[in-house]
């Protein structure tokens, strides 16, 4: 394994992470009344989707530095869009 797919590993484990945090926030907030944990868990996902989206750059500079349609890199880049899209979409949950 190259020191590049090591590290796309990692980006890819913490992205399944973050992923699993987002849906954990989300069903926290909408079950609890609590002020000061529903501004934490606003605070912290706002956190998470900057961490997110700073990945998704991190995948698009790997991938375009290969030049393979099929590579780790392409995927970490296409898991960073679904969770990225999905982290959308739950956030309106924060606004209902």
């Amino acid at each position: 394994m190259h020191i590049s797919e090591s590290i796309i590993n990692n980006l890819l484990i913490e992205v399944d992470a973050l992923s699993y945090r987002i849906s954990n926030i989300h069903q926290t907030f909408l079950n609890t009344s609590h002020v000061g944990l529903r501004e934490r868990l606003f605070n912290e996902n706002i956190k998470i989707s900057q961490r997110l989206n700073e990945i998704f750059s991190i995948a698009k500079v790997l991938k375009d530095r290969n030049n393979e349609n099929i590579s780790f890199s392409s995927l970490l880049v296409e898991k960073c869009e679904r969770t990225i899209a999905k982290e959308r979409i739950e956030k309106n949950l924060f606004f209902l």
